[in-house]
């Protein structure tokens, strides 16, 4: 991937902004009594008021970011390999790094889904489009392994793929009104772990050039 900037310090770094999309909430969220880990989604951290809103929204911006410094490297990588995979790689890890990260930095919503709040309904407009976005991210990384012979990585993604659906489904599901009450309504949870499967190609890269860097 793009040897201008394979470096140690690249992917180290894109491994620790990673990690941090997990531990920097369940950090924050001992600070903020009214956020309930598992049946809220993460961005409720970030809202309007909020007493780490000012953290939250700052870490959602830095992540995207190094994203959208991410799909360049992506897009300038696997371009030689395939044009077709690399424009949708960059168009995966953008649109999410645009929607999930900028913009909902940029737009909070509040602490319930009243989208009648313009901010709010941007937020959750710009989140939804960027997280079905990176729902891709798997799958166009199983494909560019395939075109360079690299199957284990392949399977792997294709793996992480079907896990993100699921967890997706559980995630759209946990807001339906029938399954309050029961084990799937817990949205920020299938949010943490769908998020966890779409990361892995992102994971394994940054893992393999790490051993292979001299």
């Amino acid at each position: 991937m793009a040897a201008w900037i394979d470096t140690r310090w690249f992917w180290t770094l894109l491994i620790l902004t990673l990690c941090g999309e997990f531990l920097l909430p369940c950090l924050l969220a001992r600070k903020d009594p009214a956020y309930r880990p598992g049946t809220m989604a993460v961005s409720v951290l970030g809202r309007r008021g909020g007493p780490v809103a000012r953290v939250y929204r700052l870490w959602l911006a830095w992540l995207g970011i190094w994203l959208l410094t991410t799909a360049a490297v992506y897009a300038v990588g696997a371009a030689p390999a395939s044009r077709w995979l690399a424009a949708g790689l960059a168009v995966s890890l953008g649109g999410f790094a645009l929607g999930a990260g900028i913009l909902a930095a940029l737009f909070p919503t509040g602490l319930t889904k009243d989208l009648s709040d313009p901010s709010a309904l941007i937020h959750g407009i710009a989140s939804a489009l960027g997280f079905f976005a990176l729902l891709f991210l798997p799958l166009w990384r199983a494909l560019l392994a395939l075109e360079t012979d690299s199957p284990v990585m392949a399977w792997a993604c294709f793996a992480a793929l079907g896990l993100a659906l699921v967890f997706f489904t559980l995630f759209v599901l946990s807001d339906k009104d029938r399954f309050q009450g029961t084990a799937v309504a817990r949205e920020g949870l299938w949010e943490q772990l769908c998020l966890a499967a779409m990361y892995v190609p992102l994971l394994l890269d940054a893992i393999v050039h790490l051993i292979s860097a001299p």
